[in-house]
């Protein structure tokens, strides 16, 4: 089981996606899923894909092959073991965030929670608590972040309920699934308004 065949199984939103071979078959994806797309790298390594140039956003028709073989290469050259090239649908902009969880050796699995995408590292805004967490653990998770204003800012309510069944689903995985370690970052989250609540757009999944 992937990843992706892991947060299906407990009915968590990802972006419809799907892994390329080849050229052509990143080509016939691309077609299915909708432009513009997204491709990046397929792995499970613990690597920081944009800086190694192994994405591209925003991706038209005229340029999906080209995508496929610069990812590839950048891969290669990177050292990088892949699966392929996935072909993503275009998650609409929002606030990115980060989900994880795993298996502490001091107190066995916990859920992390912080602001996400680049934001990850450069802020180190982070909640941890040790699994497994109840709906009121997740809401102390997203309201102690130092950056937690973020989500009601200038007038707009983002949907935290979203993040916090996030949240609780990552417990219930760290609970029952062999798994070491699970990042889904970035989640977007979306405002109240839209109805889209909170949507993974790329996951890494180590197995015990």
């Amino acid at each position: 089981m992937d990843a992706i065949e892991l947060l299906a199984k407990y009915n968590i939103p990802f972006v419809e996606s799907a892994v390329a071979k080849s050229a052509d078959d990143a080509q016939r994806l691309a077609e299915s899923i909708g432009y513009p797309v997204v491709m990046k790298i397929a792995t499970d390594r613990p690597v920081h894909k944009t800086d190694i140039g192994a994405v591209r956003l925003n991706v038209q028709p005229e340029g999906v092959k080209q995508a496929f073989s610069d990812i590839m290469d950048s891969a290669a050259k990177a050292g990088v073991e892949n699966e392929g090239v996935v072909v993503q649908q275009m998650a609409k902009p929002g606030i990115e965030v980060i989900v994880g969880l795993k298996q502490d050796p001091a107190f066995g699995p916990v859920v992390l929670f912080g602001l996400g995408g680049i934001y990850a590292e450069a802020l180190r805004d982070f909640s941890i608590r040790v699994c497994p967490i109840t709906e009121q653990d997740a809401k102390e998770m997203v309201s102690e972040l130092r950056s937690a204003s973020v989500f009601n800012s200038r007038g707009t309510e983002y949907d935290t309920g979203a993040i916090v069944s996030l949240l609780i689903k990552a417990s219930a995985i760290a609970m029952a699934e062999r798994v070491k370690e699970l990042d889904m970052n970035p989640a977007i989250v979306y405002p109240m308004s839209s109805g889209a609540g909170c949507i993974v757009v790329d996951s890494r999944m180590i197995t015990e």
